[in-house]
């Protein structure tokens, strides 16, 4: 996580809410900015800490980017831990 805030730290649009975990969202608009949009969170599922990563290349007008992405990441967290049998929790 110290290595995501130091590459996309400039570049944060918003830190995740605090009952995800650890993260940020980024727009990065550096080249190559095939994915400008970032978002990486570390959370705990039973003794395990995984992460999970999102990009996008682009957000449709008039969306909200970092509550698309948080709501991204919820699901991918709440699937992570259907998928291991875990309960996801903060950090």
């Amino acid at each position: 996580m110290d290595i995501a805030r130091e590459n996309f730290g400039k570049s944060q649009l918003a830190a995740l809410p605090e009952d995800l975990g650890t993260g940020l969202i980024a727009y990065t608009a550096r080249l190559p900015r095939t994915r400008p949009y970032y978002t990486m969170m570390l959370f705990r599922c039973g003794d395990e800490r995984p992460w999970i990563s999102v990009d996008l290349s682009e957000v449709a007008k008039g969306r909200d980017p970092v509550s698309d992405l948080t709501q991204l990441l919820t699901i991918a967290r709440k699937r992570y831990g259907e998928l291991h049998e875990c309960t996801p929790k903060p950090n």
